[in-house]
């Protein structure tokens, strides 16, 4: 049976190593990789309308790396704002449970957890876009769940947790940079609409969070168990 074997050393390098490998994933090539993010941005909703008691009529993705998640019933006040917030929060909040996982030695359920969440996701995605880019990253955690050595699972784990919290920031600088926050049908325009306060105070408190969850998140990587 095949098997892709990676020798990697546990030793903290291999937390510098993949916060690297993240960093360029979700820096210079985010042009590709919001594809991937936006599937945790859209989670965020989905999961925070689910634990409100909401069911989810469908998940969509567009050409531009976003899309949106339609719920049977609208959140009414004031639960739409937590579900308006989960969504630039989502990654980062994922990104945080996969680093308390690899804190506790646990990089298989990052992997598998991932997949956990992307089939369930399956049932409510609509739309080509959505039923190429989930079942594709889908199948590459199968591959590295099943098919890579540990060395290389944990690699991939730390890289994958890495990515979501650095890609969560870059995606509010993208955001705040193309004042995205003035169009009508974004997040922060709908959470102003609820709450009255500016669209731009929303976008940088969203910033400022997904910054926190790096900070935090990147601390407890650092710690990595010998």
């Amino acid at each position: 049976m095949f098997a892709l074997t990676v020798a990697v050393a546990d030793t903290p390098g291999v937390v510098w190593q993949s916060a690297l490998i993240a960093w360029i994933l979700a820096v210079p090539l985010f042009f590709v990789t919001k594809f991937v993010l936006v599937i945790a941005h859209e989670g965020g909703h989905a999961i925070v309308g689910v634990a409100l008691l909401n069911s989810i009529k469908r998940i969509v993705f567009n050409r531009e790396g976003g899309g949106g998640t339609e719920f049977v019933n609208a959140p009414r006040w004031p639960l739409v704002i937590l579900v308006g917030f989960a969504g630039y929060a989502g990654p980062s909040l994922f990104g945080l449970v996969a680093a308390w996982l690899l804190l506790h030695s646990h990089p298989e359920m990052v992997v598998w957890g991932s997949m956990a969440f992307l089939v369930l996701m399956l049932f409510a995605v609509r739309g080509w876009i959505g039923w190429v880019v989930v079942p594709l990253l889908l199948a590459v955690l199968f591959f590295v769940a099943t098919r890579v050595e540990p060395g290389g699972l944990t690699l991939f784990a730390y890289v994958w947790t890495w990515f979501l919290l650095i890609a969560a920031v870059q995606r509010m600088l993208v955001y705040l940079g193309a004042k995205t926050y003035l169009i009508e049908a974004s997040d922060t325009a709908r959470l102003a609409k609820a709450t009255l306060l500016p669209s731009e105070l929303w976008a940088f408190a969203q910033l400022i969070g997904t910054s926190a969850a790096l900070v935090w998140g990147g601390s407890m990587l650092l710690r990595m168990p010998s």
